[in-house]
């Protein structure tokens, strides 16, 4: 390797490293080979033996052992690890203006390392991948406790997050990480893979791993004694070491397997495809996996295999397909599928073909390589790295959670760093204490970010405008509501409506959350809103109307395919069908719709109302797909996403000329606008489109093509020019 020059400069911290191989060593050695005429790599890890070099200079990058070359090594990496860093970074730095990035490998005292090193360096990136596979409760609890903070500090510090499965993925995700992430298996080097060609002698298993008990070696052991009851001549070979060792040496002899099962040992890696060709069936009967690469290997050597559906083996084996599945814990199981796969050979040779062809499309390490070429250099190149503060998140539904979701995709994609904070993570915590706890959690993140971006102006707001602050970060507001007169509706005997309440006085608890929202306002560098209406709002608390900008929010058409009649047959429903949709709340004006239903029913019979509050996603979409006529008597709206729904499904729209409303439809051409709980308006707008099918398909018409004007792109690219 050439000294650190102007290449970029990865440091990877790695508890362990050649020659102590896993699957996390082979990925940092892969991924290095094929990427070190881009960058320059140092690996940081733990000495363990004293006839390890210190300082090894290798194809893959320069190893940096620390420690005294002992098995405790590990232990010490976090203080170590962190002091040769900083005089390597001191050192490069001395010399040339060369980038750094640091590369955090799996859950172990390396990627702490890492973690704790970003504290001090905030401008260098942290990406973290996770390799885990010794399951949730470990996670959980495993070292007293200690692996559960450290794995919550990492991914604090993480600004990029890969995991070698989708299991991995959604293990972060439960532990509080919302930003870039992406899933990224670990590979396996085609050219290096002996298919096997001549047939054994003897059916024979093979199985690699560490001989832990997560990888339920002990279970294939009893597996092979079942088959041998039935007089099957079979053959099991072991390869790895681990502390069960002894333990499973034990069980072969108590079961009289001795000339059955032939343990190995640790073999070189480079040695590997040679023991794999002498084998019929991988098989690893796991009770917890990471991702589990041996599997790939075995496929790309020619053996169909066997696993248990339990964490990143579900991203490789499709039951019946690229391998098959048996149950967690269950010899006899395990030993039917063995047998299956011994006596079927065109089902055999088809997990073969199916899991060869897999592992070409999906676990190359050349396109693995490059995938993290791609994290690396976004890291080393974008614009701002955003905090986004928001009330929800999805699974969780509504317009905060929809905006924020999809600025997590877009921004990426156009060079933005981004991390999400929801309030859901602190929302089991009692009202106030919740705030406090957010609050600090976003001066926890936002210490790496350049901007705080805060969805609403109270619950999240308050929080990330004092954290703003105390960081010195710029900060943006979206207003999308006026929080205190909503809750001043629900909660405190509000009656006026918005405007009118802007100009008068009510009780202590209004007024402080009025003043929490101006405060709010007033410390935002740039406040956007989703219309001109609620601009007009803003401006009218005293913000000056230059810092507002309107962003329409945007609108992706429903996906739902299916015709208005088989809708209407799912649903049982038929006649003329009115909806309404929406929280039941005072403003939404539901009960007039009611009362004009004997009305309107007298004029057309068959005619019916259905009014849908916080109804799922898929069911309101099938009764919008059913109707004809979309119905809101509101007496506010600052954007609404459900008359957008509505028009682009070609539904027509009659409601209220209240806030925004008058932005989406134009009277009379892509709907009907009257005033709230006006009956006799509402009433004939409704009868004119049920009765009139030319003026309803007009509506319709228009409706579909203003909807179509709410583009993602637009909102993405004046968004970004905020934001900069």
């Amino acid at each position: 390797m050439q000294e650190p020059g102007k290449k970029p400069i990865i440091f990877v911290f790695s508890t362990a490293y050649h020659p102590f191989i896993g699957g996390a060593e082979v990925a940092i050695e892969q991924v290095a080979k094929r990427l070190k005429n881009e960058f320059d790599f140092v690996i940081f890890t733990s000495w363990m033996r004293r006839d390890l070099p210190k300082r090894e200079a290798r194809d893959d990058g320069l190893v940096v052992r620390l420690g005294l070359g002992n098995k405790f090594d590990k232990f010490l990496l976090p203080i170590l690890g962190c002091l040769a860093a900083i005089h390597e970074i001191t050192r490069i730095r001395a010399r040339s203006d060369a980038k750094i990035i640091f590369w955090a490998m799996d859950l172990s005292f390396g990627s702490l390392t890492a973690a704790i090193l970003k504290m001090f360096y905030l401008q260098v990136h942290l990406v973290f991948t996770i390799q885990y596979g010794y399951g949730d409760e470990r996670v959980a609890r495993g070292r007293f406790g200690f692996m559960n903070l450290a794995f919550r500090l990492i991914l604090l510090q993480a600004d990029y997050v890969t995991a070698i499965s989708s299991y991995l993925m959604k293990l972060c995700n439960q532990y509080g990480f919302i930003g870039e992430q992406a899933v990224i298996h670990n590979g396996v080097d085609l050219k290096k893979v002996n298919r096997r060609k001549e047939p054994t002698p003897y059916p024979t298993v093979i199985t690699v791993s560490r001989l832990v008990p997560k990888n339920g070696v002990d279970v294939l052991i009893r597996a092979i004694a079942e088959l041998k009851k039935e007089t099957l001549d079979i053959k099991l070979h072991i390869v790895g070491d681990g502390s069960e060792f002894n333990k499973l040496q034990l069980l072969t002899s108590n079961l009289q397997l001795q000339s059955n099962v032939k343990f190995f040992g640790s073999i070189p890696y480079d040695e590997l495809p040679k023991y794999l060709a002498e084998a019929d069936i991988f098989v690893r009967p796991s009770r917890s996996e990471g991702m589990g690469n041996a599997f790939v290997e075995a496929l790309a050597a020619g053996l169909p295999i066997i696993g248990t559906p339990v964490g990143g083996i579900l991203d490789i084996i499709k039951d019946g397909e690229t391998g098959l599945f048996a149950k967690v814990d269950d010899p006899k199981d395990l030993a039917e599928k063995i047998k299956l796969l011994l006596e079927n050979k065109k089902l055999t040779e088809q997990i073969v073909e199916n899991g060869r062809k897999m592992v070409e499309e999906r676990f190359c390490w050349d396109k693995i390589a490059q995938n993290y070429a791609k994290i690396f250099n976004h890291e080393l190149n974008f614009k701002k790295r955003i905090l986004i503060a928001t009330g929800i998140f999805p699974p969780e539904v509504g317009g905060p959670a929809t905006y924020s979701k999809i600025l997590l995709n877009e921004l990426p994609q156009r060079d933005f760093g981004v991390r999400v904070l929801s309030f859901g993570s602190v929302r089991r915590f009692p009202k106030i204490l919740r705030h406090i706890a957010y609050g600090v959690r976003l001066i926890a993140y936002g210490r790496n970010a350049d901007v705080i971006f805060a969805q609403d102006s109270v619950s999240v707001g308050l929080p990330a405008a004092i954290a703003a602050k105390i960081l010195r970060k710029k900060f943006i507001l979206k207003i999308v509501g006026d929080y205190a007169w909503e809750q001043g509706v629900q909660r405190f005997g509000v009656r006026e409506t918005l405007e009118a309440f802007l100009q008068n006085k009510y009780r202590w608890e209004v007024e402080i959350l009025r003043k929490i929202q101006k405060f709010v306002a007033n410390h935002a560098e740039k406040i956007i809103v989703p219309s001109e209406y609620l601009k007009k709002i803003v401006a009218m608390c005293g913000v000056p109307s230059d810092k507002i900008s309107v962003v329409y929010n945007s609108f992706a058409a429903p996906e739902i395919d299916i015709s208005k009649e088989n809708a209407r047959k799912q649903l049982g429903i038929s006649g003329r069908i009115l909806v309404s949709a929406g929280r039941d709340v005072p403003w939404k004006g539901f009960q007039i719709l009611r009362d004009l239903m004997p009305e309107i029913s007298r004029q057309i019979p068959d005619t019916q109302l259905f009014i849908l509050n916080n109804e799922p996603k898929e069911k309101l979409m099938l009764y919008l797909r059913a109707a004809d006529v979309f119905v809101l008597n509101t007496v506010y709206e600052g954007f609404s996403h459900q008359i957008l729904e509505a028009m682009a499904l070609g539904v027509p729209v009659v409601t209220t000329d209240a806030g925004g409303n008058s932005e989406l439809i134009e009277n009379g051409e892509s709907g009907f606008l009257v005033k709230f709980n006006d009956k006799n308006a509402l009433k004939s707008k409704i009868l004119d489109v049920l009765s009139n099918p030319t003026l309803a398909q007009k509506l319709a018409q228009n409706a579909k093509k203003k909807a179509s004007e709410f583009s993602k792109e637009r909102m993405i690219k004046e968004t970004i020019k905020i934001l900069l």
